[in-house]
């Protein structure tokens, strides 16, 4: 005689086939993982090439240095950046930024999505051919003149038209400037286009130093024409990069890089903690519409 089972006992037994089928799964993922772990080397070079510099791509308003990985997972990999706010006094300490990409590519860096603040504000300003305005220099050369000429400074030059790497070779011999950190180059201004519907586009802004811990740590500033040597190095950098790349997350896309590294004009220049002086010269130069001041601070190292 067949007895029937109650179904509280069906239910039971199928919550437990269920419960006994997701540890199994637990457990084969994490063994699967450890073994990897020993025979694969997990340190992904694409998340540090990739990932890591279009972060310092689309967010100028921070130094991020000193990037290193988890060493990843089957599931995600972390590549962490060290960083702090680009202003022209001392640092006042530092930051961990995260990028995370999980196993389906998909990245996340929620506080890397773009500049911000003052700085962010002057890049956002940066257009393409705006053409010379009197007026706009008149006022920054007021506000320069305003201020001791010794006080460091970030800001934005502005170029009045686009300019080629050869006339930037120019204008830095004019003004005998050399290449180095603290200068950095729009390539591609922000862009949005509120009608479209799409997101916006954070601007280009490069600098050699992105890199230089991953591709190529042996190259030396070329003082003035180091217009050429950083253009020839972004473009090896977008050479690195796939369609397949999500970039999303830092408000860049593959065809944005790949056209801003095919023209190879610079639309302005990031400057870090330069001499009022020395930012005020500028101002006299047909090829520089403005300049943007975005932080001050009196050089405390000169003092003491």
């Amino acid at each position: 005689m067949n007895v029937k089972e109650p179904d509280w006992a069906y239910v039971a037994r199928s919550l437990l086939k269920v419960l006994a089928v997701s540890v199994a799964l637990f457990l084969a993922v994490n063994v699967v993982e450890r073994v990897l772990w020993v025979f694969v080397d997990f340190e992904d070079e694409q998340t540090a090439q990739v990932y890591g510099t279009a972060a310092r791509v689309a967010n100028p308003d921070k130094r991020l240095t000193d990037g290193y990985s988890d060493g990843g997972g089957l599931l995600e990999t972390t590549y962490t950046l060290w960083g702090e706010p680009r202003r022209a006094g001392r640092s006042e300490g530092g930051r961990r930024y995260e990028i995370t990409e999980n196993l389906f590519g998909t990245v996340h860096a929620p506080s890397l999505d773009g500049p911000s603040g003052s700085l962010g504000d002057a890049i956002a300003s940066v257009e393409t051919d705006p053409g010379v305005d009197k007026e706009l220099a008149e006022k920054a050369r007021k506000t320069i003149d305003g201020l001791p000429q010794t006080l460091d400074a970030v800001a934005v030059v502005e170029f009045a038209h686009a300019m080629t790497a050869e006339r930037l070779v120019a204008f830095n011999r004019r003004h005998k400037l050399c290449g180095g950190t603290d200068v950095s180059y729009v390539y591609s201004p922000y862009s949005y286009d509120d009608s479209s519907g799409d997101p916006p586009l954070n601007a280009v802004v490069w600098n050699r130093d992105m890199t230089e811990e991953y591709i190529r740590a042996d190259f030396s500033y070329q003082c003035e024409t180091e217009p050429e040597a950083a253009l020839a190095e972004f473009r090896r950098w977008v050479r690195l990069l796939d369609e397949g790349d999500d970039l999303s997350e830092f408000g860049l896309d593959h065809e944005w890089l790949t056209e801003a590294a095919k023209e190879g004009v610079v639309h302005g220049l990031v400057i870090d903690r330069w001499k009022l002086a020395d930012l005020r010269k500028l101002l006299d130069d047909p090829e520089v519409r403005t300049v943007h001041l975005t932080d001050v601070a009196f050089d405390l190292g000169e003092i003491e």
